[in-house]
């Protein structure tokens, strides 16, 4: 799904979403009633929705809104026992689950005014309406995981599950690779960084001298959010920026210009227009050191020694990783790639970025590529060059599934049959306990056998 479509899919579901918190039942139909909770039919149909988009035009397998239901009367479920058992949220999970929810989608369309624009709410306005929502469903699933806790396959019950599935129902999976990677980017020199600070200190020397802060942001400013618009960042509130930025910007005074300040991104000067409690109107300057194409011929040359060192032996992958790689998102996975279809580390041909599967089809299991040149831009826009090395780990031939080469997507499969059996003895245990009632038009749904009987009180 590329980002224009996930764009699309985000808008569609959050503008659904963000209608239900003026709904009420006479104006949505109410599917479901567990304790305190509904369930409405537009819930259903926001989920629905996301999947058919997620599908890509293939057709859905099932009872799609049966099944949407069920795990709704679940999350419902394990909310109103939540409530019960007295479990607690704080307001810090919350804060931090709707600040991460919140960056996601600014990640999505490039910019918070961007974001802000298009659903015709504030950041702030967005954060209240989804407040509650948030608590139920960290309750929700903090219910949940006590429920899991300590729930384990044992490799006897692995093999157990294999040995019920009857011959013609073995899957059969396709050939998958697993794919690592060690990434190098230049690093900024310590006399690129002094460039950059001449550079803002005489922005400021000249804004100190009469010089308008907006036109030199428009002038000079490297932030291209904000540049064109003489550095606005709009009204912010904390969470919102990087610490070392909003350490700063919560001291300024009104209409106050702050001294250089060093963040991840940059060298920035801040001005303060207005303070409204704990939110803040906000301008600024970046500009970011730069490194030079010297910097990227001595990145080629340290992983040309790296790709030598794996390939003689004298490095194992799991050490160039560690103590070499640029990439957070692979180093904490050990340096494999993930498949964003299935969120694994395991991809079918088909699946591998075009630009990888040439280098792929040359290589052998537990063979490193030569060094690639390779580009990313991160969740700010900003382009990064550097170089990388491909680990091809291992590669299946397509075949019936088997415990030898197959263990760990078995054991995954008979922990997922464990944990439904244990949802269904946990449901059977506590539905009496929970007053529940389920709309007749969903009363011949095979997966609504075990809700019923629950509303007889």
């Amino acid at each position: 799904m590329n980002k224009l479509r996930k764009i699309a899919v985000f808008a569609a579901v959050l503008i659904l979403s963000l209608s239900l918190s003026a709904q009420n039942s006479n104006a949505d139909k109410v599917i479901a009633i567990v304790g305190d909770n509904i369930i409405l039919n537009s819930e259903i149909e926001i989920q629905y929705y996301q999947q058919l988009q997620n599908a890509q035009g293939l057709p859905l397998e099932g009872d799609v809104r049966c099944r949407i239901l069920d795990n709704l009367l679940l999350d419902k479920m394990f909310l109103a026992q939540a409530n019960l058992d007295s479990l607690v949220i704080s307001q810090d999970e919350i804060d931090a689950e709707l600040d991460r929810r919140v960056k996601y989608f600014m990640s999505m369309f490039g910019s918070k005014e961007k974001m802000e624009e298009y659903y015709g709410k504030s950041v702030i306005e967005m954060k209240e309406d989804f407040t509650d929502d948030i608590k139920n469903q960290l309750l929700s699933d903090k219910m949940k995981g006590k429920i899991f806790a300590g729930l384990k396959v044992s490799p006897q019950e692995v093999k157990e599950f294999f040995s019920k599935i009857h011959k013609d129902s073995i899957p059969y999976f396709n050939s998958e690779l697993q794919i690592g990677e060690v990434v190098m980017y230049p690093k900024v020199t310590d006399e690129e960084k002094e460039v950059a600070r001449k550079k803002l200190e005489k922005i400021k020397k000249d804004i100190e001298g009469g010089a308008d802060f907006s036109l030199q942001a428009i002038l000079y400013s490297e932030d291209p959010g904000s540049a064109s618009d003489g550095g606005n960042l709009g009204v912010i509130e904390r969470g919102e920026l990087v610490p070392e930025f909003e350490a700063v910007a919560y001291k300024l005074d009104e209409h106050k210009m702050s001294d250089l300040v060093e963040t991840p991104f940059g060298f920035h000067l801040i001005m303060v227009d207005e303070k409204r409690g704990n939110k803040l109107k906000l301008r600024h300057i970046l500009i970011k050191p730069k490194t030079s194409y010297a910097d990227l011929v001595a990145v080629k040359n340290k992983i040309d020694s790296i790709q030598h060192e794996l390939s003689v032996d004298s490095m194992t992958f799991r050490e160039a990783v560690v103590q070499y790689s640029d990439d957070e998102a692979t180093k904490n996975n050990g340096g494999l790639l993930t498949n964003p279809k299935t969120q694994s580390p395991y991809f079918e041909k088909g699946d591998v970025d075009g630009t990888l599967i040439f280098t792929l089809d040359r290589m052998k299991v537990g063979t490193y590529s030569e060094v690639l040149p390779y580009s990313f831009t991160d969740k700010t826009g900003e382009k990064k060059d550097g170089y990388r090395v491909i680990y091809l780990k291992s590669e299946s031939k397509p075949h019936k599934a088997n415990l030898d080469t197959d263990y760990s997507k078995i054991q995954s499969a008979a922990k997922q049959k464990k944990q439904q059996e244990e949802l269904n003895k946990w449901i059977m245990l506590n539905k009496g306990h929970v007053y529940i009632k389920i709309d007749d038009a969903f009363k011949n749904c095979e997966m609504m056998k075990k809700w019923q009987g629950a509303d007889k009180q």
